[in-house]
C-alpha cells in the first residue's frame, strides 16, 4: 500500500510587511521561503504540516492563520513569549530589476531589528506522521532545525532551499555538511554560489552535486532560467533551461519558491529524473514563478 505524501516545514514563522519607496505599508501576509513554499503546496492540494514557533503578538497571529487559511496543520506550531520575526520588502516605484527589491532583517520605519529566530522549537516528529512518506523543507541551517531533521526515522527526503548567503555564511563546511549529506533535492539562487562553493571548495555546481550526490540539484538564475543537475543511467545530466521574459514585474520577492514548490510537488510523484521530467518541471515551475510576480505578495493565489 502506497504511503500518504506529507510536506512538512520546520522553523520561525515570518509575517511579510510590504511597503513602498514612500514606506507607505501596502500588504502584511504571511512568508519566509519555506513557509511559502509549504503554502503554495497547500494550495496545489497536498497535506502539509507547519512545525515551529510564533511570537504571542498580533504578527503571529496573522503569520499562523495564512497558514490556516489554506488548510496547513498548524498544531504543532507553539505560541513563545517573543516577537514574530518580520521580513520588511521595500518595492521601488519603477520598473524592477533583478535585485531591486529591498529584504531587510529591520525595520524602514523604526530602524529595529524584526528577526527573533526561536532556540526552542519542537524537534521531534508528530506520531501521527511516522507511517507518512514525509518531505521535509527547509531554507534556514541552524542547530535546532539539524536536530530535528537528525531525529526522523521515518521514509523522508530532505528538500534545501538555499536562497539567502546570511542564512549559511557564519557556519563552517563541516556543520553545512551536515545538512547536505543528508539533502535530496536542493534549490539555490545564483547569488550564494560564490561564497557556497569556495565554504566547500569545489568550482562550480557540477562539483557540488558530486560531492553530496543528490536526487536533483537546480540552481536558479532569475530572468535567466534554471539550471538542472541530475543522473541519468548512471551519467551526470546538466540541462540549462530560459524562461520568456516578463516585462512588468508587480513584485519577485516569491518567484524562486513558487519555482521550487512546484520542482518538489513534481518530486515527489516522478518515477524517474530524467530529462522528459526536467522539461516537464521546468515549465510548470516557471508558470507558477510568472503567475507570482504579476501580483503583490510571495504566495500562489488560491
Amino acid at each position: 500500500m502506497e504511503k500518504e505524501k506529507v510536506f512538512i516545514s520546520h522553523g520561525d514563522l515570518i509575517l511579510d510587511k510590504i511597503y513602498d519607496d514612500n514606506l507607505n505599508l501596502l500588504k502584511q501576509d504571511g512568508g519566509g521561503c519555506n513557509w511559502n513554499d509549504l503554502y503554495n503546496l497547500s494550495i496545489m492540494g497536498e497535506t502539509c504540516y507547519a512545525i515551529g514557533s510564533r511570537g504571542n503578538d498580533e504578527e503571529g497571529n496573522l503569520a499562523i492563520q495564512s497558514l490556516k487559511n489554506a488548510n496547513i496543520n498548524t498544531d504543532y506550531v507553539i505560541t513563545e513569549n517573543k516577537s514574530t520575526n518580520i521580513m520588511n520588502i521595500i518595492i521601488p516605484n519603477r520598473e524592477l530589476g533583478d535585485n531591486s527589491i529591498l529584504h531587510s532583517w529591520y525595520s524602514p520605519v523604526t530602524n529595529k531589528y524584526t528577526m527573533n529566530f526561536s532556540e526552542s522549537l519542537p524537534t521531534e516528529l508528530p506520531k501521527e506522521l511516522e507511517n507518512k512518506e514525509l518531505y521535509i523543507i527547509l531554507d534556514k541551517f541552524l542547530p535546532v532545525n539539524l536536530k530535528f531533521i537528525q531525529s526522523i526515522n521515518a521514509d523522508c527526503k530532505i528538500c534545501l532551499d538555499v536562497g539567502h548567503i546570511r542564512f549559511f555564511e557564519h557556519f563552517t563546511r563541516q556543520y553545512l555538511s551536515s545538512f547536505f549529506s543528508m539533502a535530496n533535492l536542493v534549490q539555490m539562487n545564483e547569488n550564494v554560489t560564490d561564497l557556497l562553493f569556495d565554504r566547500f571548495q569545489v568550482k562550480d555546481e557540477l562539483e557540488f552535486f558530486k560531492l553530496f550526490n543528490f536526487d536533483l540539484l537546480v540552481l536558479t538564475k532569475g530572468k535567466k532560467g534554471a539550471k538542472f543537475i541530475f543522473k541519468e543511467n548512471n551519467d551526470i545530466k546538466v540541462i540549462d533551461k530560459s524562461p520568456e521574459i516578463i516585462v512588468k514585474v508587480v513584485d519577485s520577492s516569491g518567484a524562486g519558491d513558487a519555482f521550487f514548490s512546484t520542482v518538489i510537488r513534481q518530486y515527489a510523484y516522478c518515477e524517474n529524473i530524467d530529462t522528459n521530467f526536467v522539461n516537464q518541471t521546468f515549465n510548470l515551475a516557471n508558470q507558477a514563478s510568472r503567475n507570482v510576480i504579476l501580483q503583490l505578495g510571495s504566495r500562489i493565489i488560491k
